[in-house]
């Protein structure tokens, strides 16, 4: 089981696919939407869980869950942000930043326990 995790600051991402997969999870990291978009189509790999940042240029963390969603329909997705944006989100999972590791930890666990 594959999670992408998307976010313009690369100390996030760093993080989180650090702290994920120490959880024994598979990660891959993009800095940029679009990045993480060609390789789910041009690897053909479906990730199960989508943790992105809201604000990035280009895609927000919505519009990017929407296109993954077209080829991975099952995805589950995190939208983080630094500010509250749940309204914007509709029903998918929310955390904002900053938020304690082990928040992150369980909600995925909770979501897509690892293999």
């Amino acid at each position: 089981m594959a999670i992408y995790i998307v976010d313009d600051n690369s100390d996030i991402c760093d993080f989180l696919s650090f702290l994920l997969s120490h959880e024994g999870y598979r990660v891959h990291s993009f800095a940029d939407p679009e990045a993480a978009l060609m390789h789910m189509r041009l690897k053909q790999e479906q990730p199960a869980m989508l943790i992105t940042d809201y604000n990035m240029p280009k895609l927000n963390g919505y519009e990017l869950h929407q296109q993954v969603c077209q080829e991975a329909p099952g995805v589950k997705t995190i939208i983080i942000s630094g500010r509250n944006v749940s309204h914007l989100v509709g029903k998918l999972n929310f955390l904002q930043k900053p938020f304690p590791p082990d928040h992150m930890v369980k909600l995925v666990n909770a979501l897509c326990p690892a293999d």
